[in-house]
């Protein structure tokens, strides 16, 4: 049974062997257990129904699940990991440290271990970026725009679209703060810090912080939630004719991004890692199957590349989308 769930169907999850590719009754098939913060998330939703296409190409039996950022549910999404005896799982964490000990446990009965984002103790491998260097990179991006478009005294008004309460966000937060201060110091001010995490809280967001200040121009965003969202707001506000000067600079680099970049729309540049859905996919699974067959990673930390995507050559990564 192949399935991606969402946080409500977990009281109810079983994983059934699927036999497939020759596959006998003796249940030999691969079991992989995924558990994410959220499925609703643009980014996430993108490459996982990727993950999905590989993984049935591979004939492994999966249930991927999101746990709506709740350390608690994810913890129950691992324990039922656990005594379904998966192979391997793999972590998005909520909370990296309330996950340890149950990792430890998945580890201790055999089970391979994975974490995407954050370096955790109890894992095979943590699959990782820099994400100081990545919200310094959108920073950047963003402050280069402010120091040709505003001037000491034209000051751009910001907006940080983040969401502090995750740690490696809150890193990612600050990373942004640097970028742009290297960048533009004295050319621009922050007038809001607003939390989102996918593009329907991040268009409430943004709605509210235009409301209250009707000026900003310049939206960084540590995610794909806050850019789209954003996006549609200075859309709406600017009924598709967006100024010059306005711009949106994010993480990601979802094909939705890409699309508002090609097409002139408020998003300006996003900084994405492998370069689209289908390809950040493969490298997962390629991780999955490296883990899986024995394969020993050198170091527990493997980083991810940063890549900017703008005006210069989304169409380009975007041809990967199609």
């Amino acid at each position: 049974m192949k399935k991606i769930l969402s946080v409500l169907a977990i009281m109810a999850f079983v994983i059934t062997p699927m036999f497939a590719n020759g596959a006998s009754e003796k249940n030999d098939t691969l079991k992989i257990g995924v558990t994410i913060q959220s499925l609703e998330n643009s980014y996430w939703a993108g490459v996982f129904g990727e993950v999905e296409k590989l993984m049935d190409a591979k004939g492994w039996d999966y249930t991927i699940l999101g746990c709506n950022d709740n350390s608690a549910t994810q913890i129950q999404q691992i324990e039922n990991f656990i005594t379904n005896g998966v192979d391997l799982i793999m972590v998005h964490p909520s909370d990296p440290n309330a996950l340890e000990d149950y990792l430890a446990t998945a580890r201790k009965a055999g089970i391979k271990v994975m974490c995407w984002d954050d370096k955790m103790t109890n894992t095979d491998v943590n699959w990782v970026l820099d994400n100081t260097e990545l919200g310094n990179a959108i920073g950047t991006e963003a402050g280069k725009f402010i120091a040709e478009k505003f001037t000491t005294s034209n000051q751009a008004e910001v907006a940080i679209i983040n969401y502090p309460q995750t740690p490696i966000l809150l890193e990612r937060e600050n990373g942004i703060l640097a970028g742009l201060k290297e960048q533009a110091d004295g050319k621009y001010k922050v007038v809001a810090q607003q939390p989102g995490i996918d593009a329907a809280s991040s268009l409430t967001a943004m709605e509210s912080i235009l409301q209250a200040h009707p000026n900003v121009k310049v939206v960084c965003s540590i995610g794909a939630g806050g850019d789209i969202g954003s996006n549609e707001a200075f859309m709406t506000k600017y009924k598709g004719n967006i100024p010059s000067d306005v711009g949106i600079f994010s993480a990601d680099a979802t094909a939705q991004q890409l699309e508002a970049i090609v097409n002139g729309e408020a998003t300006r540049a996003s900084v994405g890692m492998e370069g689209s859905s289908i390809k950040t996919a493969t490298a997962c699974v390629d991780m999955y199957e490296k883990l899986l067959t024995g394969y020993k990673f050198e170091q527990q930390n493997i980083y991810r590349p940063l890549t900017v995507m703008d005006i210069s050559n989304a169409a380009e990564y975007l041809k990967d989308f199609k």
